[in-house]
């Protein structure tokens, strides 16, 4: 009884304008998302080429200074570290335009001398630096057509084929006739759900089909064996996405007496979940806990910088500093002193850095728990989560490169500590081995996926089903059947 009904229900669906809206811009929008990441002129294949180029480059600086002495690797630091581009951007934007795709090494470039000492010119010990976001970018103001954008549109859809699956039946009198049967409301709720799911994930399978097949004779993304969990991964979230939408379309139509009421509620709701909730809640972080802006930390650096600078400078011409004399093998004890003055540096560099962007961090994480009361806000962030997008993404990959920052150091100071002639004080140059180093014994930094952001949001797409289905069968067992 309860596949008789679903069946009733498919084939009353595949009847509708609604359905054959669906089933053409459904398709044509996946066609088109095929087209626009498959053959853009700012595609994943330029990104990949651009991204091996920096490698290439990295590794290039990384091999001219370890031939030349540990030291100056110690020194000059591994290179800007570059984000891998992920070849399922087609299906998660994340709007990536607007996160920097990598994390430069700085002070290591320009000579010094002449502050606290003019005997000994040197080169800032390399530190990471966070690049801030690209808010001006045109990327802001256009819409992408990716897959959440198509899981957006669909969950309207849903509302469309759900808003009098009961209150319609209802209206012209035959919901009456059909309880008749010996089918419980319990059945006949899940044979509603059954007809619109069926109806809905058909010309959604039509369409990724049609979508990978463009990208594949495209040429220019290449998958790798284990990608086709992930892309089955997708097509489940987009089943639980829009699952949750036919039960809420459920419980609004057995709610209330007349099909017109129920979409207005339906419609109401859609905008609140996908739109207005998102934004206040985001704009409510935002004044919750504000950032201190680029400016103030800049200020904030030179400051501190200053202070160091002011402990090491002599105060009277004649004075001798603690810096007077220059680092060198035969003379430990100003070699030490000079450790601390470029620790010190070092360190307040990397501190301030490192706070800013995990106040940034913070907000943001803050941000997602909040709006993740919406569904859709779920879906996008779980499906972000799987193709490694979005500002989840970078917030990993951060994470790894300081990991792999500490391994560089601790790299160096476990080669130096294998050379009898070095002075083993670091980070002076000359305190360190002055020996090449095999550039293919250096640590090199490798992005790992991780898959722990999409563990949360699907955890809350499978609740807000359950939830969902509940208070559709409440309601439809209290409604009136007449």
């Amino acid at each position: 009884m309860i596949w008789h009904i679903a069946k009733k229900e498919i084939y009353h669906n595949l009847m509708t304008l609604r359905f054959a809206l669906m089933i053409i811009l459904l398709p044509t929008l996946m066609v088109a998302n095929a087209l626009i990441y498959g053959f853009g002129n700012s595609g994943y294949r330029e990104e990949v080429n651009t991204y091996h180029r920096a490698m290439e480059s990295r590794l290039s600086h990384v091999k001219n200074n370890a031939q030349e002495s540990l030291g100056r690797l110690a020194m000059r630091g591994p290179g800007e570290i570059y984000k891998q581009p992920s070849p399922f951007k087609f299906c998660a934007d994340g709007t990536d335009e607007l996160i920097p795709r990598s994390i430069p090494i700085v002070g290591s470039g320009a000579a010094r001398g002449g502050g606290v000492t003019t005997a000994y010119h040197w080169r800032e010990l390399w530190t990471l630096e966070y690049l801030p976001s690209n808010h001006g970018s045109d990327a802001t103001t256009l819409i992408k057509i990716d897959w959440v954008f198509i899981g957006i549109f669909m969950s309207f859809f849903v509302i469309l084929f759900t808003f009098d699956a009961i209150a319609g039946e209802r209206t012209k009198g035959t919901l009456s006739l059909m309880m008749s049967n010996q089918i419980s409301r319990g059945q006949m709720l899940f044979a509603k759900y059954l007809g619109a799911f069926f109806t809905l994930m058909v010309p959604l399978t039509i369409g990724i089909l049609m979508n990978l097949l463009i990208i594949y004779l495209s040429g220019n993304i290449r998958f790798d064996s284990g990608d086709s969990l992930r892309i089955l991964g997708m097509i489940g979230l987009f089943a639980l996405h829009i699952s949750i939408f036919i039960f809420l379309g459920l419980f609004f139509s057995s709610r209330v007496s007349n099909a017109i009421t129920s979409l207005v509620w339906l419609l109401l709701t859609w905008v609140c979940l996908a739109f207005i909730f998102p934004s206040l809640l985001g704009l409510f972080v935002g004044t919750l806990d504000p950032i201190p802006s680029i400016e103030i930390v800049s200020s904030r650096k030179r400051t501190q910088l200053a202070n160091i600078e002011d402990e090491f400078r002599p105060m009277a011409l004649l004075e001798v500093t603690k810096l007077s004399e220059a680092p060198s093998p035969d003379n430990p004890s100003a070699t030490r002193r000079w450790a601390t003055y470029f620790t010190r540096r070092y360190e307040t560099r990397t501190q301030i850095a490192d706070t800013h962007v995990d106040q940034q961090f913070r907000q943001v994480r803050l941000a997602r728990e909040l709006t993740q009361i919406s569904p859709i806000v779920c879906f996008q962030y779980a499906m972000e989560g799987l193709a490694n997008t979005g500002i989840v993404s970078y917030m990993n990959f951060v994470k790894q490169v300081r990991r792999y920052r500490q391994t560089f150091i601790d790299f160096i100071k476990t080669e130096d500590r294998n050379d009898p002639e070095s002075l083993h004080i670091y980070p002076v140059r000359e305190g360190l081995s002055q020996k090449p180093v095999d550039p293919n014994a250096v640590p090199r930094f490798e992005e790992r996926l991780s898959y722990q952001s999409v563990i949360f949001p699907v955890g809350l797409l499978i609740l807000f089903n359950i939830l969902f289905f509940t208070a559709a069968q409440l309601s439809f067992l209290k409604c009136d059947l007449k």
